[in-house]
């Protein structure tokens, strides 16, 4: 039992640093309503760890993680640049395209390799039950970092996603003068959304895998907007039911998977996939008092 313990401590640890943070980043992603964008960087760090690959590096060593972050760091600054595309269709395509053709040339470039697609399944899957305090301290580092940093710029930040949101909705209700005397953010502050979260996507990749980080950075985040609508004005109490589901989630899925001797990543992933169903449920008995 102690055993058991031991090894599920250090994984529980490195899902609440992911879910504290990802929850942040995916209640942004769905205000501006690019829900994928988390999974084509995802995907693009793949890449670039699967180029390190190839090239002989260790797959989880640091010379891996620069190569996954300048390729997220690239596509970073493209994205930076979709808030000059006017229709919202456009900006979906572009990051569909992303990640399709960045999932065709891991494969293509793992196929290199005669152990090529055993390291493809690692990284979508990942294998957090094996992680190490000093991968969890570097992690922590980095992620406390890009915290800091949107903590003080906040209101730069905030405009980025939920002011746009309330200009919409101000310009939907008639108050089309006030929509229009909203700020546009600059490019910038774009560049510097998009090259953090790509700072907490890479470290996450490496670790968890890309199924994981997509399900901790979305699905918490999406089941929470089911409970409490309006995402900037309800901006707190959003955030404050991702973590809680986002970590009863992670609870539930690590001791099933333990206990049941299952894929850890997988397992979290599937019990994730009940959120939103217990949300939308919670939703509709709220509506009907």
């Amino acid at each position: 039992m102690f055993e058991g313990f031991d090894i599920l401590i250090p994984a529980f640890v490195l899902c609440l640093l992911m879910i504290l943070t990802h929850s942040y980043f995916g209640l942004h992603v769905l205000a501006r309503g690019i829900i994928f964008v988390d999974l084509a960087l995802a995907q693009v760090a793949a890449l670039g760890i699967s180029v390190a690959f190839l090239l002989g590096k260790e797959s989880h060593g640091i010379e891996s993680q620069l190569y996954a972050f300048t390729a997220t760091l690239i596509i970073s600054f493209a994205f930076a640049l979709l808030r000059k595309i006017p229709e919202k269709v456009s900006r979906e395509v572009i990051i569909g395209c992303v990640y399709v053709v960045s999932t065709a040339l891991s494969i293509v470039i793992l196929s290199q390799s005669s152990q090529g697609m055993e390291e493809l399944k690692s990284i979508l899957n990942g294998n957090i039950l094996w992680v190490s305090w000093q991968e969890i301290a570097v992690v922590a580092g980095a992620y406390l970092l890009v915290s800091l940093l949107h903590l003080t710029y906040l209101t730069q930040f905030k405009k980025l996603s939920f002011d746009t949101e309330i200009g919409k909705d101000n310009e939907r209700d008639g108050h089309k003068e006030q929509a229009e005397k909203m700020e546009t953010p600059s490019f910038i502050w774009e560049f510097l959304f998009f090259a953090s979260f790509a700072i907490v996507i890479t470290l996450a990749v490496n670790i968890a895998g890309v199924l994981l980080v997509f399900a901790f950075l979305i699905i918490p985040a999406f089941s929470a907007s089911l409970l409490q609508k309006q995402f900037s004005s309800q901006f707190i109490k959003q955030l404050l039911l991702a973590w809680g589901l986002g970590i009863t989630g992670c609870l539930i899925g690590l001791a099933i998977a333990f206990n049941a001797d299952l894929p850890v990543g997988a397992t979290i992933v599937s019990f994730f996939g009940l959120l939103p169903v217990f949300a939308a449920m919670v939703s509709m008995l709220k509506k009907q008092r």
